[in-house]
């Protein structure tokens, strides 16, 4: 059975029209860019103006980190049997952590492959669409991969005219 196509409603008649909705879709990108441009610099002076006060509260926050762990780190033998001390306005705590560290990366992966451990590796694989693009559409097809080919619409407002002719 064949799919009818539809056709979309326009409200436009003529071309004229068309450059119309054109010169209205520039316009709206021109005011776009300058709201854009406005935002940018009224969020730029409310980082100026709050700028400092947020700075020196980070810095005051991380002097604190640092003299509360040089504190409990001088305390370290109070947490070998509990591992955690709730205070009145938060907890300080130790917990074990385990990372792997690698220093020479080429050299480790070599090793691994040398000792057939390739499940330690992790191997990313995609299809390599341009190198695709040169296979004939049959190729493609034994493959599973179809072309596709488009007539897509442009539409651009000319902007250097519109702010001309502003």
């Amino acid at each position: 059975m064949a799919r009818k196509q539809t056709k979309s409603a326009t409200i436009f008649k003529e071309w004229e029209d068309v450059n119309q909705a054109l010169r209205r879709l520039g316009e709206i990108e021109i005011l776009r860019q300058e709201l854009e441009g406005q935002m940018t610099l009224e969020i730029n002076a409310i980082k100026d103006r709050y700028g400092a006060q947020f700075d020196g509260l980070k810095k005051e926050a991380k002097e604190l980190e640092a003299n509360i762990k040089g504190f409990v780190e001088e305390r370290k033998a109070e947490f070998l049997k509990r591992r955690s001390r709730t205070l009145d306005f938060g907890t300080v705590a130790y917990r074990m952590t385990k990372r792997i560290v690698i220093r020479n990366t080429k050299a480790v992966v070599a090793a691994i492959k040398a000792l057939g451990w390739t499940q330690y590796l992790k191997v990313k694989e995609s299809p390599d669409k341009e190198a695709l693009d040169g296979l004939s559409d049959q190729e493609l097809a034994r493959i599973g991969v179809t072309r596709k080919i488009e007539d897509k619409l442009r539409i651009e407002p000319n902007i250097e005219r519109l702010k001309e002719a502003a």
